[in-house]
């Protein structure tokens, strides 16, 4: 298959950020297909690599812009990529969200090139940035559940990235030919780390009877990472053995600063700064725990954290201060915890729990480590990911009439 892969986030392997893009693109020339991505990036550039195309357009885009500087964002990668993968040969054309406006390349991608769409959705737009109030505008959110509704009739498959954003889909568009493909653990990635777990802990300064809290990602304003920084001050004021430390960069980063300042905690220990894909593999592994924030509404709990993927492949288990269904299937698991929303009530809570044994870092590494191998082990949720693309353009056979003869072959028959 020749296959048109439109993602404006896209994450070369060096870079910080989300890697499925890259992840599923190497996979599919592995298997034999012809693959071009189009994304945006702060320079334009073309490369090859390991065989994907890629085509980045210069389409700036940082988590720490204006909603108004994303929405120029947004809008220029839909124009740019939509001249760009119209030129591209296709069997398949693939859009994935966020942004919503990725559908709109993509389906007239699929219309000049008379290729079948298939549309990844990982956010409910417009559901999710109206329920945060990020959206307000009548006008706009009724434009918006329009694109919804037409990327969803146009798609021949789309793909969820959590069970709840499936459900999103059908209630907009019941027919819609929906198949769950979560985010993924890249088990592999960090065998070796997981190996040098004592050695990694060293080189950082880590001592063995720290307790090591870990957050790498995003500190955009609806992952309440300050929420974390409270937590360490919390447990800064009780015991001395709890280490936090928070990598990233955003929206939000000003304030998360400000908030460990106000605790007395030293911001660049506890607020280092962002670091390369390569580093959250060697680190990870060796703290004891990953943590999961998001700021308290429904409508994020459905979402699929990249974040907890990460640490299942680590062996890590996970703290969360958030409901949902990973929340859910980790602590089923054994692999992760909730935690209370009031950063004190978690310090307390952690602690107790901790010294019971009720928290188990140990117990909860294995769990973690299983749970990564038999449900989001990279390759068993490409092989369903692949599933999709190759049935949507596999060719239709035409529908037969009661007589057996094709519907568009009667007249010639008579």
């Amino acid at each position: 298959m020749r296959i048109v892969y439109i993602h404006q986030h896209f994450n070369f392997p060096w870079e910080p950020g989300w890697q499925r893009p890259w992840q599923f693109a190497r996979r599919l020339v592995r298997a034999g297909h012809e693959v071009t991505v189009i994304c945006g990036g702060s320079k334009a550039e073309e490369l090859e690599l390991e065989g994907v195309t890629i085509r980045r357009l210069a389409v700036p885009y940082e988590n720490a812009m204006l909603f108004r500087q994303r929405v120029r964002s947004f809008v220029s990668f839909m124009a740019r990529a939509t001249l760009r993968s119209s030129q591209a040969d296709a069997d398949v054309v693939f859009a994935s969200s966020t942004p919503l406006t990725t559908a709109v390349p993509g389906i007239i991608a699929s219309k000049v090139r008379r290729a079948p769409f298939v549309f990844e959705v990982r956010d409910l737009w417009p559901e999710a940035p109206v329920a945060l109030g990020f959206v307000k505008n009548p006008v706009t959110i009724r434009a918006a559940r329009m694109l919804e509704k037409l990327a969803y009739r146009s798609a021949e498959q789309v793909i969820a990235l959590s069970p709840g954003m499936e459900e999103g889909v059908r209630r907009v568009w019941p027919k819609a030919k929906t198949t769950v493909v979560p985010n993924a653990s890249d088990v592999e990635n960090f065998a070796e780390s997981r190996g040098r777990r004592r050695q990694v802990r060293t080189e950082l300064g880590w001592g063995e009877d720290d307790i090591v809290l870990f957050y790498a990602g995003s500190f955009g304003i609806t992952y309440d990472v300050p929420w974390l920084v409270r937590l360490a001050g919390e447990l800064h004021r009780r015991e001395a053995r709890f280490r936090v430390v928070a990598y990233g960069e955003g929206a939000d980063t000003d304030r998360t600063r400000e908030v460990a300042r106000s605790y007395g905690l030293e911001a660049l220990t506890v607020l280092p700064g962002k670091i390369p894909r390569t580093e959250i593999e060697r680190m990870l592994p060796a703290a004891d725990f990953a943590v999961s924030t998001l700021v308290d509404n429904p409508a994020l709990e459905i979402n699929s954290l990249n974040k907890v993927f990460d640490a299942l492949a680590a062996a890590r288990p996970v703290l969360f201060n958030h409901a949902g269904w990973l929340p859910e299937m980790l602590t089923e698991a054994g692999a992760g915890w909730q935690l209370p929303r009031d950063p004190a009530e978690a310090a307390e809570e952690l602690i107790v729990r901790l010294a019971s044994g009720e928290i188990d870092a140990e117990a909860g590494s294995e769990a973690a480590l299983n749970l990564a191998r038999a449900e989001f082990d990279r390759d068993l949720l490409f092989t369903r990911f692949l599933a999709v693309l190759e049935e949507a353009a596999a060719p239709k056979q035409a529908p037969k009439n009661p007589s057996g003869i094709p519907a568009g072959s009667r007249a010639a028959a008579e």
